[in-house]
């Protein structure tokens, strides 16, 4: 399940294209919102499209917020449960192998970023933190390890678990957030530009629960894993002779998250997949 709200089918398109490549023959759902363009092109591309409309209760939260509220609706009705659910990003997401195809463990399963950033260092997660959940929160959890809310699988029960957990603590939500402590500069060497919203605030309150131990049954994945997570890496990942992008472990990806980040790479991937 991804959200498509205010994209265009080139936006989605190595998204879908890649999924499609894989063999995958489950049911891929795009929630898009009265600005997504191409809908059509979607659906040819493999995506069933579920539109919605933002409800007056959650109109001032952030999209990325919101499509939580989705999934949960969409699990809660389904007639039967579902083996596998992937919460996923959509416009910096690829596949290389059908993500249902990696024997992932039984429960949840989150992925790590890059080890050089942690909470504490990186100035969007404290922005996220302190601004929803408040300082004392954020200092415990600056030295953990980020873990990427934009990538999460999980059987039916434990995703309808972890997204009822994740929704009862995204309200109430204000947009405005307070200053990010003085303590919160990053001192890896990354210096992003200063955060200036609230738009990625469930990041927080995803590992909030994750290194809170809210969560029951959680295997934690990192960059040698089934995912790549490439925000904070360093360097490009390298690649082997068929041109699939390789994780740490100098194996392909089963997914390849926020390529976008680095140029080249970013070129290469929409080249193969246009």
């Amino acid at each position: 399940m991804g959200l498509a709200a205010g994209y265009h089918a080139g936006d989605v398109r190595p998204f879908l294209v890649s999924l499609r490549a894989t063999g995958f023959a489950g049911r891929c759902v795009l929630f898009t919102s009265p600005t997504t363009r191409d809908t059509d092109r979607m659906a040819d591309m493999g995506a069933d499209i579920l539109p919605f409309e933002r409800p007056p209760a959650l109109a001032h939260l952030p999209y990325n917020a919101l499509r939580y509220f989705l999934y949960l609706d969409l699990l809660r009705q389904a007639p039967r449960p579902y083996a596998r659910i992937l919460v996923t990003d959509v416009r910096d997401v690829v596949f290389q192998r059908d993500p249902f195809s990696f024997p992932w463990a039984d429960g949840l399963n989150v992925t790590l970023e890059d080890a050089r950033m942690t909470i504490g260092t990186c100035p969007y997660m404290t922005r996220w933190v302190t601004g929803h959940l408040g300082d004392t929160a954020w200092r415990s959890l600056a030295g953990q390890r980020i873990s990427c809310s934009g990538t999460t699988l999980g059987n039916h029960a434990a995703m309808t678990d972890y997204l009822e957990r994740l929704t009862g603590l995204l309200l109430p939500f204000s947009p405005a957030p307070p200053p990010p402590p003085p303590s919160s500069a990053s001192s890896s060497g990354v210096t992003p530009p200063p955060p200036t919203g609230m738009a990625g605030y469930d990041q927080g309150v995803h590992n909030h629960l994750l290194h809170g131990g809210h969560l029951s049954k959680v295997t934690v994945h990192d960059n040698a894993g089934p995912i790549l997570t490439l925000g904070y890496k360093a360097t490009p990942p390298a690649t082997d002779a068929h041109g699939d992008i390789l994780n740490d472990a100098g194996l392909p990806a089963v997914m390849v998250h926020q390529y976008d980040r680095m140029p080249e790479l970013f070129r290469t991937v929409r080249a193969r997949y246009a």
